[in-house]
């Protein structure tokens, strides 16, 4: 009976930690697409293109992005731990974090707006996504708990400066 309680145990605790990662990375993927959503999106900043609904990957402000998702922090101190365990800063790209950043522009509906996209035809949408690995740490001493992997997706409007 006890093995049965203790597995039931861990089982709960894995699952708390897993709820407290989902949010956490929620809370950095759209601290990340807010931040991207104010940056400029020409040839210094995203290079936002609507007709092809592509973006700059090289542009410094994803990686600043990637950093603010990760750590919660612009700066991203390399030598901090990612807010979840399969996180580090010093690895910025979007294959070594699970994290991408996409854009989709959208007909405009040619209402009166203020701001970088005045009068556009197209108006650039961005999306972080986040894909993050959660491995049942406690639970899997017992035999339970697979690896498993969620996602999380925020989607904002690119509002420029």
């Amino acid at each position: 009976m006890l093995p049965v309680l203790l597995g039931l145990l861990a089982l709960i605790v894995d699952f708390g930690r897993l709820v407290a990662d989902y949010h956490a990375v929620a809370k950095g993927v759209r601290s990340a697409a807010r931040y991207l959503a104010r940056v400029d999106g020409g040839p210094a900043g995203l290079a936002i293109d609507c007709t092809t609904q592509t973006l700059n990957e090289n542009a410094p402000v994803l990686a600043a992005a990637r950093r603010l998702a990760m750590t919660g922090r612009i700066d991203g101190d390399p030598a901090r731990e990612g807010i979840v365990a399969t996180w580090r800063a010093a690895q910025p790209s979007a294959a070594a974090t699970g994290i991408t950043v996409t854009v989709r522009c959208a007909q405009s509906d040619g209402g009166v707006r203020a701001g970088a996209h005045d009068g556009a035809v197209l108006v650039p949408g961005i999306a972080v996504t986040a894909s993050v690995p959660f491995r049942f740490t406690l639970a899997r001493a017992f035999g339970l708990g697979p690896e498993l992997r969620f996602s999380v997706v925020y989607r904002t409007v690119h509002m420029g400066i």
